[in-house]
């Protein structure tokens, strides 16, 4: 058991986290806010794919948002189950004029779907576009798991 946190795994803690604030600024392209709205409809995606004695591998879980099999199962699951604006302001407790502009933003850029029946839903190009991120991004949590690791022993 960690008595405390040293301040050195603290500091890798917060670089961690400015590191993953900086690759969204340079890599994506757009606002932090933005980003999470982003994500907020990545898991709404992913909690859906979740199958009970079934995991997708890091490859797989990219690859199934691009097949069309996929798409079409995921909108007759989702039928009851979308993800609306207001559903995605209150998760982030933000204003739902401000999701729905940033929204626009991210559709055009084909980062997300949008439509009244549907909901919220990924958008071609999100696997080009988050994919190289989220790549960064488990390799950091991966350094950061072993630094928790080693104050483990």
């Amino acid at each position: 058991m960690v008595k405390g946190i040293d301040n050195e795994l603290l500091y890798f803690i917060v670089s961690n986290h400015i590191n993953h604030f900086l690759n969204v600024k340079k890599m994506v392209k757009h606002d932090y806010e933005s980003h999470m709205i982003l994500l907020t409809v990545y898991s709404h995606y992913l909690y859906q794919t979740i199958t009970p004695g079934k995991s997708l591998s890091w490859t797989e879980v990219f690859d199934e948002t691009e097949t069309e099999d996929h798409k079409r199962l995921f909108k007759r699951l989702l039928k009851d189950k979308k993800l609306t604006i207001f559903a995605v302001a209150e998760n982030l407790s933000m204003p739902q004029e401000t999701v729905r502009r940033k929204l626009e933003k991210l559709i055009k850029k084909k980062l997300l779907e949008y439509s009244k029946s549907e909901g919220l839903s990924l958008g071609k190009k999100f696997n080009e576009t988050i994919e190289p991120l989220e790549k960064i991004g488990a390799e950091d949590c991966l350094k950061l798991y072993k630094k928790f690791a080693k104050q483990l022993k």
